[in-house]
Protein backbone atom coordinates (compact mmCIF):
# COMPACT_ATOMS: atom_id res chain seq x y z
CA UNK A 1 0.00 0.00 0.00
CA UNK A 2 1.26 3.68 -0.83
CA UNK A 3 0.09 6.70 1.39
CA UNK A 4 0.75 10.06 -0.90
CA UNK A 5 1.38 13.27 0.71
CA UNK A 6 -1.68 14.77 2.57
CA UNK A 7 -3.50 17.33 0.22
CA UNK A 8 -3.38 21.06 1.24
CA UNK A 9 -6.99 21.13 3.19
CA UNK A 10 -5.71 18.30 5.57
CA UNK A 11 -2.94 20.18 6.83
CA UNK A 12 -2.75 23.82 8.79
CA UNK A 13 -0.56 26.51 8.97
CA UNK A 14 1.63 25.01 11.35
CA UNK A 15 2.07 21.38 9.46
CA UNK A 16 2.50 23.30 5.93
CA UNK A 17 5.57 24.71 7.50
CA UNK A 18 6.95 21.13 7.58
CA UNK A 19 6.23 20.28 3.98
CA UNK A 20 10.07 20.87 3.12
CA UNK A 21 11.30 18.31 5.06
CA UNK A 22 9.46 15.57 2.77
CA UNK A 23 10.08 14.83 -0.55
CA UNK A 24 9.36 11.08 -1.35
CA UNK A 25 5.71 10.17 -2.69
CA UNK A 26 5.01 7.11 -0.21
CA UNK A 27 4.60 7.61 3.57
CA UNK A 28 4.63 4.07 4.54
CA UNK A 29 7.71 3.50 3.12
CA UNK A 30 9.67 6.55 4.81
CA UNK A 31 8.06 5.94 7.71
CA UNK A 32 10.29 2.24 7.39
CA UNK A 33 12.96 3.19 6.51
CA UNK A 34 13.66 6.52 8.68
CA UNK A 35 13.65 3.97 11.67
CA UNK A 36 17.47 2.91 10.55
CA UNK A 37 18.45 6.66 9.15
CA UNK A 38 17.88 7.74 12.27
CA UNK A 39 19.23 4.88 14.41
CA UNK A 40 22.57 4.76 13.00
CA UNK A 41 22.62 8.89 13.23
CA UNK A 42 21.75 8.46 17.15
CA UNK A 43 23.97 5.79 17.27
CA UNK A 44 27.07 7.94 15.78
CA UNK A 45 26.17 10.26 19.00
CA UNK A 46 28.47 9.50 22.13
CA UNK A 47 26.78 9.36 25.37
CA UNK A 48 29.09 12.16 26.28
CA UNK A 49 27.60 14.04 23.49
CA UNK A 50 24.37 13.24 23.79
CA UNK A 51 23.95 15.61 27.16
CA UNK A 52 25.21 18.33 25.14
CA UNK A 53 22.69 21.77 24.77
CA UNK A 54 23.49 23.89 21.77
CA UNK A 55 22.97 27.11 24.67
CA UNK A 56 21.65 27.28 27.75
CA UNK A 57 18.26 26.93 28.56
CA UNK A 58 18.25 24.98 25.24
CA UNK A 59 17.41 20.60 25.81
CA UNK A 60 19.81 18.44 25.30
CA UNK A 61 20.03 15.56 22.74
CA UNK A 62 18.92 13.43 24.79
CA UNK A 63 15.74 15.60 25.51
CA UNK A 64 15.40 16.26 21.84
CA UNK A 65 15.12 12.53 21.11
CA UNK A 66 12.93 11.78 24.07
CA UNK A 67 10.88 14.83 22.90
CA UNK A 68 10.81 12.84 19.70
CA UNK A 69 9.52 9.81 21.03
CA UNK A 70 6.76 11.13 23.32
CA UNK A 71 5.05 13.22 20.34
CA UNK A 72 5.50 10.25 18.22
CA UNK A 73 3.74 8.35 20.84
CA UNK A 74 0.94 11.46 20.88
CA UNK A 75 0.57 11.53 17.74
CA UNK A 76 0.11 7.25 16.61
CA UNK A 77 -2.59 7.91 19.64
CA UNK A 78 -4.36 10.47 17.80
CA UNK A 79 -4.17 8.61 14.42
CA UNK A 80 -5.70 5.58 16.03
CA UNK A 81 -8.36 7.66 17.81
CA UNK A 82 -9.21 9.47 13.96
CA UNK A 83 -8.69 5.62 12.59
CA UNK A 84 -11.28 4.22 14.19
CA UNK A 85 -13.40 7.15 13.65
CA UNK A 86 -14.19 8.55 17.37
CA UNK A 87 -15.38 12.41 16.91
CA UNK A 88 -13.96 13.48 20.47
CA UNK A 89 -11.85 16.65 20.15
CA UNK A 90 -8.46 15.77 21.61
CA UNK A 91 -6.16 18.01 23.50
CA UNK A 92 -3.06 19.17 22.73
CA UNK A 93 0.12 18.93 25.07
CA UNK A 94 3.14 21.19 26.20
CA UNK A 95 6.04 19.66 25.24
CA UNK A 96 7.91 21.39 27.11
CA UNK A 97 6.31 20.34 30.03
CA UNK A 98 6.59 16.49 28.96
CA UNK A 99 10.77 16.92 28.50
CA UNK A 100 10.71 19.14 32.14
CA UNK A 101 9.09 15.72 33.78
CA UNK A 102 10.43 13.02 31.64
CA UNK A 103 13.82 12.01 33.19
CA UNK A 104 15.63 12.27 30.13
CA UNK A 105 18.81 13.86 31.13
CA UNK A 106 19.44 11.08 33.91
CA UNK A 107 19.15 7.75 31.53
CA UNK A 108 21.52 6.50 29.54
CA UNK A 109 21.67 7.18 25.50
CA UNK A 110 21.18 3.72 24.67
CA UNK A 111 18.26 3.46 26.67
CA UNK A 112 17.19 6.25 25.24
CA UNK A 113 17.52 5.72 21.43
CA UNK A 114 16.48 1.98 21.84
CA UNK A 115 13.15 3.47 22.76
CA UNK A 116 12.94 5.98 19.96
CA UNK A 117 13.38 2.77 18.01
CA UNK A 118 10.34 0.59 19.43
CA UNK A 119 8.19 4.17 19.68
CA UNK A 120 9.07 3.42 15.71
CA UNK A 121 8.58 0.23 15.14
CA UNK A 122 5.00 0.43 16.90
CA UNK A 123 3.94 3.33 14.66
CA UNK A 124 5.06 1.10 11.85
CA UNK A 125 3.04 -1.95 12.42
CA UNK A 126 -0.22 0.51 13.40
CA UNK A 127 -0.11 2.44 10.30
CA UNK A 128 0.43 -0.69 8.60
CA UNK A 129 -2.84 -1.98 10.17
CA UNK A 130 -4.99 0.13 8.64
CA UNK A 131 -6.97 0.36 5.58
CA UNK A 132 -6.13 2.55 2.51
CA UNK A 133 -9.59 4.78 3.35
CA UNK A 134 -8.66 5.17 7.11
CA UNK A 135 -6.12 7.41 6.10
CA UNK A 136 -8.42 10.22 4.68
CA UNK A 137 -10.82 9.80 8.36
CA UNK A 138 -10.52 13.04 10.16
CA UNK A 139 -10.22 14.37 13.37
CA UNK A 140 -10.03 17.47 16.06
CA UNK A 141 -6.41 17.65 17.74
CA UNK A 142 -5.81 21.09 19.59
CA UNK A 143 -8.56 22.78 17.60
CA UNK A 144 -7.58 21.60 14.25
CA UNK A 145 -8.93 19.17 12.03
CA UNK A 146 -6.37 16.45 10.57
CA UNK A 147 -6.72 13.66 8.86
CA UNK A 148 -4.87 10.40 9.85
CA UNK A 149 -2.37 11.24 6.86
CA UNK A 150 -1.64 13.98 8.22
CA UNK A 151 -0.55 12.74 11.49
CA UNK A 152 1.53 10.03 9.46
CA UNK A 153 3.44 13.26 7.54
CA UNK A 154 4.12 14.91 10.85
CA UNK A 155 5.57 12.12 12.26
CA UNK A 156 8.29 11.91 9.61
CA UNK A 157 8.66 15.78 9.05
CA UNK A 158 8.92 16.47 12.58
CA UNK A 159 11.78 14.18 13.26
CA UNK A 160 13.40 15.09 10.19
CA UNK A 161 13.36 18.67 11.55
CA UNK A 162 14.59 18.06 14.77
CA UNK A 163 17.62 15.50 13.19
CA UNK A 164 18.47 18.78 11.65
CA UNK A 165 18.53 21.04 14.35
CA UNK A 166 20.82 18.11 16.13
CA UNK A 167 22.78 18.08 12.89
CA UNK A 168 22.98 22.50 12.84
CA UNK A 169 22.70 23.40 16.14
CA UNK A 170 24.80 20.88 18.31
CA UNK A 171 26.89 18.75 16.13
CA UNK A 172 27.82 21.97 13.86
CA UNK A 173 27.98 19.78 10.16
Amino acid sequence: MQIALPKPDELNDYYKGYLKYISEDDLLSVLKTQIEETSMFLRNISDENSGNAYEPGKWQIKEVVGHLSDTERILSYRALRFARKDETPLAGFDEDHFVENANFKSRSWESIVDEKKAVRQSSIHFFNSLHPGAFDFKGIAKGNVLSVRALLFFIIAHERHHLQVIKERYLKI
